[in-house]
């Protein structure tokens, strides 16, 4: 009984929904989640309110311009959306087209949460959602955002 307590407390103290908060690229800011749920992306109408175009439309040349490694495949953006629609716990993962995955710098990482940052017109609905943005890449070029 009390190894089950501490697995469950555990899993608690250092994981927000999906997201493991060892993970969190942005710890030092003052983001915090509404609640203790926070719902899949799919489940909920939060999102951004101009959807993908909006976003685009914001962070399309910024995105462009940093340098990625030379790989062609996905870095997948995941984030909540608080109730007050700010977004934070920001984690990136990256995989080729075999989908192996790829590490990221720090540096990189921490540019391309700033830039996702500058996108102001969330619509989280009330409540805590996941959301994510995908960037594909061919030979280390921006192919799409989405």
């Amino acid at each position: 009984m009390i190894i089950l307590a501490s697995i469950i407390y555990f899993s608690f103290k250092t994981k927000v929904g999906n997201i493991n908060k060892k993970e969190i690229i942005d710890k030092d800011t003052s983001f915090k989640p509404c609640s203790s749920i926070i719902y899949q992306y799919y489940s909920t109408n939060g999102g951004y309110k101009t959807e993908r175009y909006g976003i685009r439309k914001v962070i399309s040349e910024p995105i462009h311009q940093l340098k990625f490694p030379n790989f062609s495949g996905n870095i997948n953006v995941r984030f909540v959306i608080n109730c007050k629609n700010e977004i934070g716990y920001f984690k990136i993962k990256a995989i080729d087209q075999d989908y192996k995955k790829v590490e990221i710098s720090d540096d990189l990482q921490k540019k391309i949460v700033a830039i996702i940052q500058q996108l102001k017109d969330w619509n989280g609905k009330h409540e805590d959602s996941y959301y994510q943005i995908q960037i594909k890449l061919k030979n280390g070029k921006v192919e799409d955002i989405f």
